[in-house]
């Protein structure tokens, strides 16, 4: 019993709640008093920790019942829960990381992965930046997926909406059109190639600090901290701005 107390308090319940819990689970359904008795707490505490449960979607009150009683939610469902919540926090670590290391010249790298890993690196930084600019080399829509357009179409609005000013190259191609639109309506600057010159599909972006880069069809993003890396990008994107 000891061991699984605490195999449930790794998952985020105290002693108290897993006491209750695995009570309730025992016992099927059962009244506050039954669940004190199996648990060893006073009822009062009982109560407490019912009212705890229930906030956290583990425990449920029985409705339309003359006595109160409780049932709990299966156990499948609090680690599936457990789990998710892992992975929604697991989302800020890179951010986290950066934050944690002061020597401003170690060069740093970030990798993300899937739908909302590209989103995460595009919003990299983004909160510090009002006032900056990001320039990029575009790559067509050829590999975007419509779920990969729905982070990227209001892009533009929220770097205008944060004062960003966004400076891209992109391809000429009928996939572009419509990113191509949202941005020019935001005052973003953007100048095309002709697709046979330039037919990119993955994109590469600097901005003040960094540099990022998405590619599409593995759905991944790299972002590399370095402001070093980001101006040496910035020069190469003016040079080839300069010719268009």
């Amino acid at each position: 019993m000891d061991n699984l107390i605490q195999n449930l308090g790794s998952a985020g319940l105290n002693e108290k709640e897993a006491k209750v819990y695995i009570a309730l689970l025992q016992l099927g359904k059962a009244s506050a008093y039954a669940i004190s008795s199996r648990s060893g707490l006073k009822k009062p505490t009982t109560y407490v920790i019912l009212d705890e449960l229930i906030k956290k979607a583990l425990v449920m009150k029985i409705p339309r019942v003359k006595k109160q009683q409780y049932i709990a939610r299966p156990p499948e469902e609090f680690f599936a829960n457990a789990e998710e919540r892992l992975k929604q926090a697991k989302r800020a670590l890179p951010e986290l990381i950066t934050m944690t290391e002061n020597n401003k010249t170690k060069v740093r790298t970030l990798f993300y992965e899937g739908v909302n890993g590209i989103k995460d690196a595009m919003y990299f930084r983004s909160k510090e930046m009002k006032g900056g600019d990001i320039v990029g080399f575009y790559a067509t829509g050829e590999d975007a997926s419509p779920e990969l357009m729905e982070v990227f179409n209001p892009w533009g609005k929220n770097m205008h909406d944060a004062g960003i000013t966004i400076k891209v190259i992109t391809p000429e191609h009928e996939s572009t059109k419509e990113i191509l639109v949202i941005n020019k309506s935001y005052n973003h600057l953007v100048r095309t190639v002709p697709h046979n010159i330039y037919s990119a599909k993955s994109s590469l972006e600097a901005g003040d600090t960094f540099v990022r880069v998405v590619l599409f069809k593995p759905l991944q993003a790299v972002i590399i901290e370095s402001p070093e890396l980001a101006n040496s990008v910035k020069q190469i994107f003016d040079m080839v701005w300069s010719k268009l």
